[in-house]
C-alpha cells in the first residue's frame, strides 16, 4: 500500500491525500484491493496514467480499473493485434495503428517475415505473439514502451532512402539502354569498352 500511495500521490498530488489521506490508516484500500497482483496494480496505475479524469478513483473503481487489465489500457488482445499487424505490414509507415504495442511487437519480429510468412507463418505468428506478451507484460508494469510515433518516423525515413535508391537504380538503366549497353554480357560491355579506348588512342 505504501508504494501505491507514493504513486497515486505523484500522479494526483494534492488531490489525492484530500481525497484518500496521507496513508491507507483505516485499511479499506488493502480490503479492497487484497488478491490483486503486482502487474495488476501496475494496470490499473497506467490507466489512471491515461485517463483523461483529473481525480483520482475510489477504491473499488480502482480494483475495476486493475482487473480490466488490457481494456483499461486499450491495447487489443493478441490475435487482433496479428491481424492488424498482418494487414498493416505491406506499408507499415503509412498505417494507422490502433496502439503503439501493436507497432513495436510486430517491429521486433520483422515486417518482412510478417509479410512473407518466412520462415514459416506459424513461426512467425508464435514469435510475434511472443514479443507482444513481452511487450504487454512491460506495459503492466508501468514501463514506458519506444515510442510509436518516433519508430513509424524512422521506417518512414527509412522509405524514403530506399525510394531515392530505387529511382537512381532506374536512372542507371535508362542510361544503359540510352547507350545500348541493355542486355549485354560484362565480356561483351569490357570488349565494347577496349574498343572505344582503342579508337580514342
Amino acid at each position: 500500500m505504501a508504494t501505491l500511495w507514493v504513486r497515486m500521490t505523484e500522479l494526483y498530488g494534492h488531490k489525492w491525500t484530500s481525497v484518500h489521506g496521507e496513508s491507507d490508516s483505516s485499511g479499506t484500500w488493502g480490503k479492497v484491493l487484497a488478491g490483486m497482483t503486482r502487474e495488476q496494480l501496475a494496470a490499473g496505475m497506467q490507466a489512471c496514467a491515461l485517463s483523461d479524469d483529473p481525480w483520482p478513483p475510489s477504491g473499488p473503481e480502482f480494483r475495476a480499473l486493475c482487473e480490466a487489465g488490457r481494456s483499461s489500457l486499450g491495447i487489443p488482445d493478441v490475435a487482433e493485434a496479428w491481424r492488424e499487424a498482418v494487414e498493416a505490414s505491406t506499408d507499415p509507415t503509412t498505417w494507422n495503428f490502433s496502439h503503439p504495442i501493436v507497432h513495436e511487437a510486430a517491429r521486433l519480429t520483422d515486417w518482412y517475415s510478417i509479410r512473407n510468412g518466412v520462415p514459416k507463418a506459424e513461426t512467425v505468428q508464435n514469435r510475434f505473439n511472443k514479443r507482444y506478451a513481452d511487450l504487454t507484460a512491460k506495459l503492466q508494469r508501468g514501463e514506458p514502451l519506444v515510442d510509436g510515433q518516433k519508430l513509424i518516423s524512422q521506417e518512414s525515413a527509412e522509405s524514403e532512402l530506399a525510394k531515392s535508391e530505387k529511382a537512381n537504380d532506374r536512372l542507371v538503366q535508362q542510361r544503359i539502354k540510352d547507350q545500348g549497353l541493355e542486355g549485354k554480357s560484362p565480356a561483351e560491355l569490357m570488349a565494347q569498352m577496349r574498343a572505344k579506348l582503342r579508337g580514342r588512342a
